[in-house]
């Protein structure tokens, strides 16, 4: 035990002196006549305890009065414990608030344990000590900057819930270092509440941390979603994979639910053994639209793995305009698509502006000034609206990479095009590099006000690229993505705790975003499409607004959040943190208790002195 005031302890000294001074002082009194002191012997028994300069005969009053002044005095010492390895009282607390740490191994939740241990060592602090809260899921957050408001931050706490996403535990140690930086004195303990379901840290100062390691649940008993999706083939079909995979230790056997926009569509019954994975498809969806839903019929520890959505779009006639001197490669390609009506022209038809096409492909022909709204496919030309201009020439271009992410990009290998020449694209600060080379970019996308763009800086005809087996997807790409209204009418997905972009009409000003929880929020469009952030809950968004009305699915489709297997170690930048499961401690101050305890004594020493007389 020490203290936070120990010079306060010297206030003993004169204190204590002036109460036994007062029991040294010889009382004044006044002499009376009386006719008989045999009624006053008691009375005067104790006047020569009162003559100065005598010794103090024991008095239970004095040493009670002299032990309750000591209390008090240590009291505004302000006595403290130390837990071993806190030296300082400035503490950051991170608590993971991922998917994973909604299991229920633990009660009720093992995110619920963490804000019980969070609300604990709050509970405990001195009242100088500080505390900073972190949220870890996707995005960091500060809940509470350091304080020592205990009702401040209890409430913050509180109020806490998990997200459906993933742990980017790292942004949170970099957050929480950068904000310690700030603050004078020793550097704080950082506490991490977490099951450690986390990536690798790296590029953290880890020889220097000081940071403790508090692993939260048991065990793993989950049965999980990992992925689902939807291909068109080349022939129009539609495929839908569903990715299933066991994080338990023992059988799982449960009912796979598939619905077709609210209906069940199929029932399935399935049976996995520890650790194993199995893929379904759903291949008798030709010809249906509309959202597919997965679902598990099981009761395991993490429920937000448990379901998953992907649209389809429906078949539909694509009115296509081919604006080409001639490219047997692209017409083919466009034409593998049953349900393309393809138009050639060998320039740019008179009635453009007032005929509707879905999709416009520019061949080496540059489109007109305007463009109404719609999906462009343009190939070694430019736009005036379009994502890029053309730039330097590019004499045998080397690709060294391209963007599978993008859903133009999909499964098409560019790196093994061999090109003769081109040009170099100029991206505009909206577009998207889907094709890198050596010198530049030589294929840029994007979308803005009501129309989607494609832009290749090269010249079919002058690339083996059609040759490839990778050019009819990449046609198959650009119809899927270019052509908006297919898009409009099928609905995205995505993974939760990622930005969503929403198309909105140009004449939209503002639309109404539901979350699957029912919350809502309100968004100004001031540029299309729309960026939505809030997707931390995994199930169907719904949009609505003047002249929307749609729908996107975000799902949590991860193998590192569903395998809930808590981990015992992890490490930043080689050094490793050994979990403990003990409570956090913090500096502790006992001055309430003294203070009762003076008080205590106090009222024996009333008790004492009225019951001599």
């Amino acid at each position: 035990m020490s203290f936070l005031s120990p010079l306060s302890l010297l206030l003993f000294l004169p204190l204590g002196g002036a109460i036994v001074l007062l029991y040294l002082l010889k009382l004044k009194r006044k002499e009376r006549v009386v006719s008989s002191v045999m009624l006053w012997r008691d009375a005067v028994a104790d006047i020569q305890a009162n003559a100065p300069f005598q010794k103090l005969k024991k008095n239970l009053l004095l040493f009670l009065q002299l032990a309750a002044l000591l209390l008090l005095i240590m009291g505004v010492a302000r006595p403290i414990v130390r837990t071993k390895g806190l030296t300082a009282n400035r503490i950051v607390v991170i608590l993971d608030s991922s998917a994973s740490m909604q299991s229920t191994d633990v009660s009720p939740s093992r995110f619920g344990k963490a804000k019980t241990i969070a609300l604990d060592t709050v509970r405990r602090m001195g009242s100088g000590d500080l505390m900073l809260v972190i949220t870890a899921g996707a995005k960091t957050r500060v809940v509470s900057p350091f304080t020592s408001d205990k009702r401040a931050l209890s409430a913050a706490i509180s109020g806490l819930a998990p997200a459906d996403t993933h742990c980017n535990m790292k942004q949170a140690l970099v957050l929480a270092i950068s904000l310690a930086a700030g603050q004078t004195g020793p550097a704080p303990r950082i506490v991490v509440l977490s099951d450690g379901r986390f990536g690798a840290l790296t590029d953290l100062p880890g020889r220097n941390l000081r940071l403790d390691f508090v692993k939260i649940g048991r065990e793993s008993d989950n049965v999980a979603i990992t992925g689902i999706d939807s291909r068109k083939t080349l022939s129009g079909e539609q495929e839908v994979f569903i990715g299933l995979r066991s994080f338990s230790r023992r059988e799982r056997s449960f009912n796979l639910e598939i619905y077709l926009n609210d209906q069940l569509r199929d029932l399935r019954e399935e049976t996995l053994k520890p650790g194993e994975m199995k893929q379904e498809m759903l291949g008798d969806v030709t010809g249906a639209g509309g959202r597919v839903t997965a679902k598990l019929d099981v009761r395991d520890d993490l429920a937000a793995d448990n379901t998953g959505s992907v649209y389809l779009t429906r078949p539909r006639k694509i009115s296509t305009l081919l604006v080409t001197k001639g490219n047997i490669f692209l017409q083919n390609a466009l034409n593998l698509d049953p349900n393309t009506q393809l138009t050639r022209a060998e320039s740019v038809p008179a009635d453009f502006d007032k005929r509707r096409y879905d999709l416009v492909v520019f061949d080496q022909i540059a489109p007109p000034a305007s463009l109404p709204p719609g999906g462009y496919l343009l190939v070694n030309t430019a736009a005036a609206q379009g994502p890029a201009d053309l730039g330097a020439k590019a004499d045998m271009p080397v690709i060294v990479g391209s963007d599978r992410r993008h859903p133009v990009g999909a499964y098409v290998d560019f790196a093994a095009a061999r090109i003769a020449e081109g040009r170099y694209l100029k991206s505009r600060d909206w577009a998207t590099t889907l094709v890198e080379a050596t010198g530049g970019p030589l294929g840029v996308a994007g979308q803005k006000n009501g129309r989607r763009f494609v832009q290749l800086g090269f010249s079919l005809l002058d690339s083996d690229f059609p040759l490839r087996v990778g050019f009819p997807i990449f046609i198959t790409n650009c119809l899927n993505w270019l052509v908006e209204s297919n898009a409009s009418e099928a609905g995205d997905s995505t993974r939760t705790g990622t930005t969503m972009m929403i198309d909105i009409p140009p004449n939209t000003r503002t639309i109404t975003v539901e979350d699957p929880r029912g919350a809502r929020r309100t968004l100004d469009v001031t540029q299309t499409p729309v960026a939505f952030e809030n997707t931390d809950i995994a199930g169907v968004y719904k949009v609505r607004g003047k002249g929307v009305n749609k729908e996107f699915a975000c799902n949590l489709a991860s193998s590192e959040e569903s395998n809930t297997e808590p981990k015992d170690v992890f490490a930043v930048e080689g050094k490793r943190f050994t979990a403990t499961s003990k409570a956090v401690s913090t500096n502790r101050e006992y001055y309430g208790y003294l203070i009762l305890l003076a008080l205590a004594v106090l009222c024996f020493e009333w008790y004492a002195y009225h019951r001599r007389l």
